[in-house]
């Protein structure tokens, strides 16, 4: 295993606990979404996390449960996550990049009830070749603007030929615009962007 890959996963950890300690004090009529965003070479992985609190919990179910059964089926939580991503812009270099759902997960509705269930989806898009320099990631949530709190960070990258410089956030953090480089391949290079990905995985919210 590589000398940096455990920093790696170390920072990553911290970035998750930092976004759950923050998604545990949202307020009860919030719908907290939280986006945790991980850059590669050949592909773009958005984990987002749903949580409505619980004076908003009855209108959220309704809203999924079409058809008034008392539970979400297959097709009820397939269609919710269409609507969800649906409403999200992501562009990298100022091209919008299509996206699909790899896997989501659905809370029962007591969970949801008392403020405690959290839906989770699983996204990715695939990136064209990209030249080696500098690149921009844009991410945009318009989901239930106005009913929402969010939170969105950048990932610790996995490959060495992704280096994040820096993370930038409007005021409500429904929108995250991530630079980062594609290095070449030298040794000096290389350092370069273990040291670029420290200084923005510390550069915390």
């Amino acid at each position: 295993m590589r000398a940096h890959s455990g920093l790696h996963v170390v920072l990553a950890l911290a970035m998750t606990v930092v976004a759950g300690t923050e998604a545990s004090a949202h307020r009860t009529e919030d719908y907290l979404q939280a986006a945790r965003i991980g850059v590669e070479p050949d592909r773009i992985q958005i984990t987002l996390d749903l949580t409505p609190g619980t004076a908003v919990a009855e209108s959220f179910l309704a809203a999924i449960d079409r058809d008034g059964d008392g539970s979400l089926s297959a097709a009820e939580q397939r269609e919710y996550a269409r609507q969800m991503v649906s409403a999200w812009q992501l562009d990298l270099d100022g091209r919008s990049l299509p996206t699909r759902v790899r896997a989501s997960s659905f809370p029962d509705a007591t969970a949801v009830r008392r403020g405690e269930g959290t839906i989770r989806l699983d996204v990715e898009a695939t990136v064209p070749d990209l030249s080696p320099g500098s690149h921009r990631l844009l991410f945009r949530n318009a989901h239930l603007a106005g009913h929402s709190a969010y939170l969105a960070n950048a990932l610790v990258p996995e490959s060495d030929r992704v280096a994040v410089t820096a993370q930038r956030r409007d005021r409500d953090q429904s929108e995250l615009t991530i630079e980062y480089t594609m290095p070449g391949g030298s040794a000096a290079a290389s350092l370069a962007g273990i040291l670029s990905r420290l200084t923005a995985a510390l550069r915390l919210p």
